[in-house]
């Protein structure tokens, strides 16, 4: 599995959501220390970086963010460090290692990717090495030994204080499935040079991360390969210059709800999919950011709209607001949004107020020219 770049112009949106900056990020563990040497060495090292271990079962993953979770209309903080989104899993515990011996907990954890989120899936059962945030909240991620049961061998051994430590933890070997999709486009007033990806979101999942993202080859099919096997929704993606003007799942539809689940075996090859993409209309969205009192706007501010239909975050749109508060959208899909006005500014910092913003709600079925977002301090 690889970090997509399906969402990569929006590449802080498994950051903050914010997506104030274009670059994307990569997660960075540090490495054992050189001198340990041995499996039993490695799992007590790691046992030692955490403060709670116990095997559980995910029984719900819920995704959480104080943007995501206001009411419309409601003062929500415009500073992209106070909005970060995160996955919850709720665990039914069935051993505990270290830690508070209850038969539930809760764990936070990023939406995979480059935020270091690790990829929990409902029903299955984990090994979880989690650690107390600065709010006492127990988190997790890639860089801790987290895994499912099957993939924590050694760490389970050491654990369970069996004499033998394997030397290597269990990995899933590679099942070589493999599924490509041909895309066929409408040509009647299709954009040049666009961007087309295509990518697998797996039905269950609350990341909204693509699982897999496949891969143009020589025929111009997309394709992917070592898949895991499971139930996904097939989704194509076109970007003209950062900006999504085409987005569907198959076998053509805007909602999730309406698509075809593509089920993936393991070790089988599937029949190729041929994904026709129909020409979708697109519409300008313009409008302007206000202060109260003459105010000026804060260095770096950024509009956003979030697509409030479907999985979340799986359609977003963003773009610089011009001094004088001016904002343009040239091409956005039809739907229902979110629109946030935002920054990145740390107030505790720069001893400057704090910005707020209002959840703004509206339906893009033809040109707006007057959307208005006003923000506050």
């Amino acid at each position: 599995m690889r970090i997509s770049s399906f969402l990569e112009p929006c590449a802080l949106i498994a950051m903050s959501l914010a997506l104030l900056t274009e670059s994307a990020f990569a997660c960075s563990c540090s490495p054992p220390p050189p001198e340990i040497k041995s499996a039993r060495g490695l799992a007590e090292w790691r046992a030692n970086q955490v403060s709670t271990i116990f095997e559980g079962t995910v029984e719900d993953l819920e995704l959480k963010s104080p943007l995501l979770e206001a009411s419309v209309g409601s003062l929500v903080s415009a500073n992209v460090d106070e909005i970060t989104p995160v996955l919850l899993a709720s665990f039914s515990v069935s051993r505990w290692y270290r830690g508070a011996q209850h038969s539930s907990v809760q764990v936070e954890t990023g939406l995979g990717g480059g935020d270091c989120g690790f990829r929990f899936e409902k029903g299955k059962r984990y090994l979880v090495y989690a650690y107390k945030d600065d709010t006492d909240r127990l988190s997790t991620g890639i860089c801790t030994a987290t895994a499912s049961v099957e993939d924590s061998g050694s760490n389970l051994a050491f654990l369970r204080g069996e004499s033998v430590v394997p030397s290597h933890t269990t990995q899933p070997s590679k099942n070589g499935t493999r599924l490509c999709v041909r895309i066929i486009k409408s040509q009647s007033g299709m954009a040049e040079n666009t961007d087309d990806q295509v990518s697998l979101f797996r039905i269950g999942s609350k990341s909204p991360i693509p699982f897999e993202e496949f891969e143009r080859d020589e025929k111009g099919n997309f394709c992917g390969k070592d898949i895991a096997p499971g139930d996904y929704h097939l989704a194509f993606r076109e970007e003209d210059v950062e900006s999504p003007v085409s987005f569907l799942y198959y076998p053509g539809t805007v909602d999730a709800s309406q698509a075809t689940t593509i089920t993936v075996t393991s070790g089988q090859s599937n029949p190729d999919l041929v994904f026709k993409i129909p020409l979708q209309s697109t519409f300008s969205v313009s409008g302007a950011v206000t202060t109260p009192n003459g105010w000026p706007l804060p260095v770096g501010v950024k509009v956003m709209l979030l697509n409030a239909e479907g999985p979340l975050l799986t359609l977003v749109y963003v773009q610089d607001v011009a001094q004088d508060g001016k904002i343009s959208f040239a091409k956005v899909l039809p739907g229902r949004y979110w629109a946030f006005a935002l920054c990145d500014f740390d107030s505790a910092e720069s001893g400057k107020a704090k910005w707020w913003t209002w959840k703004t709600e509206l339906k893009v079925d033809g040109n707006i020219s007057n959307l208005s977002l006003a923000m506050t301090r």
